[in-house]
């Protein structure tokens, strides 16, 4: 066999790098990575990850489009509103999906507007609070403040709080919530005294070794690696974690072939030890599901969600 056969031999061998799509090959042109929140949060930290890796797998650019706002439903409502063409998918979270439809109206339908790609990570929730609470050092610290006097709470969106609105029924006090766009400002205005427990994510860390605020528990399924000494609202009597997969998808219709092409890239993202490691910092945990169990996670944790919210008061009244 001459050297020309042996080269076209080896090129037949190589799998398809390109898809055949409508207008050329896809993709032959930067793709956009929409992310509902605003940079400097834990889903910024697993989003540029993310497209960093799907960058070399795919061969081209993939950006991030942080859009904030709106409780978290900007970016979906991008997504779910760009061409199947494959050129943006993005971030949609249980928040989106699940919280926001009850407690708000979307321009979009939870399930119909999106083709789901996966899982790829799992956001842990911390209960920490700040210089406006001087004395507390304990979970039942707060609790008997709580008793004694108004408290506020914070978040970018109620279904991060939801092991928060869960506390207060479980514990009997009353809380009131403030939303923000920013995790990042919400972290600022419990550093800085003005609002006294917020939604903590991976830059809480920080701010807890500084002194900063002080870390009460974790609000999630388990301990934060950074903390291991405190204990989950769970482990302390109270039986309620906050769930935040980190769940991706494309705007519905989405031509198969791309949409594999796309779940691969995404998913070999997800595995790889280096995006993990770079999640691990961030105590971010890897949670890597292909789009069947990654709806199945959301139809298991979807009524305790909505429990918690109409118990709490905040889901939308009909009329």
């Amino acid at each position: 066999m001459n050297r020309r056969s042996l080269i076209a031999g080896a090129v037949l061998a190589m799998p398809a790098f390109h898809v055949r799509a409508q207008g050329g090959t896809w993709p032959n042109r930067e793709i956009s990575l929409v992310t509902g929140f605003g940079p400097g949060g834990g889903t910024d930290v697993v989003a540029r990850s993310i497209a960093v890796h799907m960058e070399r797998t795919l061969g081209v650019s993939v950006l991030v489009r942080n859009t904030p706002g709106a409780g978290g439903t900007l970016g979906p409502a991008r997504i779910a509103q760009s061409r199947p063409d494959g050129y943006t998918f993005g971030l949609v979270g249980l928040s989106a999906l699940v919280v926001a439809p009850i407690t708000m109206e979307v321009p979009y339908r939870p399930f119909e507007s999106f083709d789901f790609l996966g899982t790829t990570s799992e956001l842990r929730i911390g209960f920490p609070v700040g210089p406006s609470m001087p004395n507390i050092r304990t979970l039942a610290d707060f609790v008997a403040e709580a008793r004694r006097r108004p408290v506020t709470f914070a978040s970018t969106n109620p279904g991060s709080a939801v092991s928060f609105f869960e506390l207060q029924r479980l514990a009997r006090f009353e809380m009131s919530y403030v939303q923000f766009s920013s995790i990042t400002d919400a972290a600022a205005q419990v550093a800085g005294g003005h609002v006294d427990t917020y939604t903590g994510t991976p830059e809480m860390i920080g701010l807890v070794r500084a002194g900063n605020l002080r870390m009460l528990a974790s609000a999630s399924v388990d301990r934060w690696p950074e903390f291991p000494d405190v204990p989950t609202l769970i482990e302390q009597g109270f039986e309620t974690a906050t769930r935040q997969p980190i769940i991706w998808a494309g705007p519905a219709g989405l031509p198969p072939a791309i949409r594999e092409r796309l779940t691969t890239a995404l998913l070999a993202a997800a595995r790889d030890p280096e995006v993990q490691m770079r999640q691990n910092t961030a105590s971010i945990a890897s949670r890597v599901l292909e789009a069947g169990p990654t709806l199945a996670l959301i139809q298991q944790v979807r009524p305790g969600v909505e429990a918690a919210l109409r118990s709490a008061g905040v889901a939308r009244r009909a009329g």
